[in-house]
């Protein structure tokens, strides 16, 4: 009986488990004197732990979803203080406009992030969490 009871109590961890986001990232666009794009990245801090470093790629894709163009951007530089729990910051870049009718899509992938107070480096995938890269 202690079996099954065991047995039943890890089925029901782990299908109520459920995958926590670490931090909202949050992309607005705008026009800027007909010629250029401004994306704006917000991100926003829902972990316990304050973010020292957060660095990532903003891609732009065509309508037809090609990629057309990627940027480095680092939102959380080492030496401003960290981002703690429930706040945000905002980073800018911009693109040319396109020259179609269409608009294009954008998107930031995280690629590096750092802790407050560790010397690891992770990246973030939404399906698979954090991953350790250095």
């Amino acid at each position: 009986m202690l079996k099954f009871t065991a047995i039943i109590t890890f089925l029901l961890s782990v299908s109520t488990a459920q995958v926590t986001v670490p931090f909202e990232l949050e992309l607005r666009t705008r026009l800027v004197n007909d010629d250029k794009t401004m994306v704006n990245i917000q991100i926003t801090n829902l972990m316990d732990k304050p973010l020292d470093y957060v660095e990532g790629f903003v891609i732009e894709k065509s309508f037809n979803k090609e990629l057309i163009d990627e940027k480095r951007l680092v939102l959380i530089y080492g030496y401003e203080p960290p981002l703690q729990k429930n706040f945000s910051t905002t980073r800018s870049i911009s693109f040319q406009k396109p020259k179609t009718k269409n608009p294009n899509t954008y998107e930031f992938l995280v690629s590096k992030i750092r802790f407050i107070g560790e010397s690891k480096v992770f990246t973030w995938h939404p399906e698979i969490g954090f991953i350790r890269i250095d």
